[in-house]
């Protein structure tokens, strides 16, 4: 849904800047989220969205959100990713 919606959207809104709220409680771990996304989905979401970000020369804030994951390895490495990812992408 997003890798449909999220182009088209910018398209139509032709936003100045996004914020980027990265969530991780989308994660399977996790007990409030309840989305089932691997570790890996997140982080592949988040290059999406950077990536995409970057490419339609649109400024980025991301800032960290959610987790509540009864592992807390498992919310620190999804929040770690989004910043790894920024990195690959940005740098």
């Amino acid at each position: 849904i997003l890798k449909d919606t999220f182009p088209l959207l910018l398209d139509t809104v032709q936003p100045d800047f996004i914020f980027y709220l990265s969530g991780v409680d989308i994660i399977a771990s996790d007990k409030l989220g309840r989305l089932s996304v691997s570790i890996q989905g997140c982080k592949e979401r988040d290059r999406f969205v950077l990536q995409t970000c970057k490419n339609n020369q649109i400024p980025v804030v991301a800032s960290m959100g959610g987790g509540y994951s009864e592992k807390l390895a498992h919310i620190i490495e999804a929040h770690a990713n989004t910043y790894r990812v920024a990195q690959e992408i940005y740098f």
